[in-house]
């Protein structure tokens, strides 16, 4: 999200600043350019110029900002800074701080929202001061589609934050199971996973890439990225996701927030904002998806999380969610977990185990999960061979950890590699995986993973 944020002085600059930098990036417009300076200082964004003129906002880049924030303490000033806000561009959002309740603008713009000051940072923290950029993001969505049929791509193994969010998806589209389908090029296999369709009806087709625009059905990504796949996929007109950008792609519309913890919290703030309350079902499958993604909201979760999971709690069903998270675990997953528990190494925190030929490869990331809960364990790394591609899955128990930076730094030349501070993932075809390294072995991945977690936390611990 990209904020212009109208003040004068650094009050509001001081009010955001902790808040304001997880959901947002805010440039700080103030009167002079001493105050700028001292904005930057602090580490803002700020530029200097007279509040009144024309010129000074023909330099900023508006068509480029979701929301602009005004921050005048005079009524008639700050009714003034909002005509030219309108006049340079009559589609911006403006929303103007008020100590009192006259407020300033124009009341019947239906851009301009009046906010009184006592509880800007309450609303700033919240999904509400979003809403209108969310509603925009809803009519967009709903106008790439069309009468036509919508394929939901999921990835090869779908997690409960991507049927959640495709679930969210299909709600705002107002569409059903026929006409826009979920749909994954492999299948589900983690058993939680499948409590959980199993438990909320939930279809979930698997398809070649050649089906995908089969009678000119078009095409949604969520909580996925089209450099994911392996194949092209055509033409895209939708993806939203929160992970990391790996690579350029091409899409019709795209809405990636890598500072949220999860999808489905950005669709609970679609529905919100379109004024949609979601069914049971859908919430639950929502809530689940963001206490999955985020560990109950432990793991790389912000304000944003917060508030979306406080939003579904009440309408989920608690009860189904405790039976998905109990599902009955094969044995044979039971006897995979025990070889590799025999085989743990610990070094410097960081427990690596390789688990070798495997059937799923759900089981990679429970075992790197579970390592987390050794004594002394701060990294879990844990890979496995499926068929042809060597998987390594890794967690920590931290925030300002490095776990995806790492993971793309070793693997990504040779696979596909990344994620998140606290949990990343490499998937690399078993060919190159031996051309670069010679075998694989848990002291090949050991001896690359750990240099790199121990230098990282070196130098974290220097900062």
């Amino acid at each position: 999200m990209q904020y212009l944020a109208i003040c004068e002085d650094d009050l509001l600059f001081h009010l955001l600043r902790n808040v304001a930098s997880k959901q947002a990036d805010v440039l700080y417009l103030v009167p002079d350019g001493s105050l700028a300076k001292r904005i930057k200082r602090e580490g803002g964004k700020a530029r200097g110029g007279d509040l009144l003129k024309a010129d000074t906002y023909k330099r900023i880049r508006l068509h480029h900002v979701d929301q602009a924030i005004v921050f005048v303490r005079d009524a008639g000033l700050q009714r003034e800074i909002c005509k030219l806000l309108r006049n340079r561009d009559a589609n911006l959002f403006i929303v103007a701080l008020t100590a009192n309740g006259n407020g300033a603008g124009d009341s019947s713009d239906p851009l301009l929202r009046k906010l009184q000051l006592p509880d800007v940072f309450e609303e700033f923290c919240s999904s509400q001061l979003l809403d209108t950029v969310n509603r925009k993001k809803v009519e967009r969505i709903r106008s790439l589609f069309g009468e036509r049929k919508v394929h939901i791509l999921l990835q090869h193994d779908p997690d409960p934050d991507a049927i959640g969010s495709a679930l969210a998806l299909r709600e705002l589209l107002g569409r059903n199971r026929p006409t826009t389908p979920m749909v994954t090029f492999g299948e589900v296999t983690r058993p939680e996973n499948l409590a959980m369709i199993k438990l909320l009806d939930i279809q979930i087709d698997r398809i070649t890439p050649d089906e995908l625009h089969k009678d000119g059905a078009r095409l949604a990504l969520v909580d996925v990225q089209p450099p994911y796949f392996e194949q092209p996929l055509g033409r895209v007109d939708l993806v939203v996701d929160h992970h990391p950008k790996r690579t350029n792609f091409k899409a019709r519309f795209a809405d990636l927030r890598t500072a949220y913890g999860a999808t489905s919290t950005i669709f609970t703030e679609y529905l919100r904002a379109a004024g949609m309350e979601p069914t049971q079902r859908l919430a639950t499958a929502l809530l689940y998806g963001i206490k999955t993604d985020t560990l109950f909201l432990e793991r790389g979760s912000n304000l944003a999380d917060l508030s979306a999971f406080s939003y579904l709690y009440p309408l989920a069903n608690k009860a189904m969610i405790a039976r998905i998270e109990r599902p009955a675990l094969p044995r044979e997953d039971l006897e995979a977990l025990g070889r590799a528990l025999s085989r743990l190494q610990l070094d410097n925190g960081v427990a690596v185990i390789h688990m070798g030929e495997i059937n799923r490869e759900d089981v990679i990331p429970q075992m790197a999960e579970f390592c987390l809960q050794i004594e002394g364990v701060e990294w879990g790394v844990v890979s496995g061979l499926v068929k042809d591609r060597v998987v390594i899955s890794v967690r920590n128990v931290g925030y300002v950890k490095s776990a995806g930076e790492i993971m793309k730094k070793l693997y990504d030349d040779i696979g596909s590699a990344g994620g998140h501070r606290a949990m990343a993932k490499a998937v690399v075809p078993l060919d190159r995986f031996i051309e670069k390294y010679g075998e694989v072995s848990e002291k090949v991945i050991r001896d690359a993973v750990i240099p790199e977690i121990v230098e990282r936390e070196q130098t974290n611990g220097r900062e």
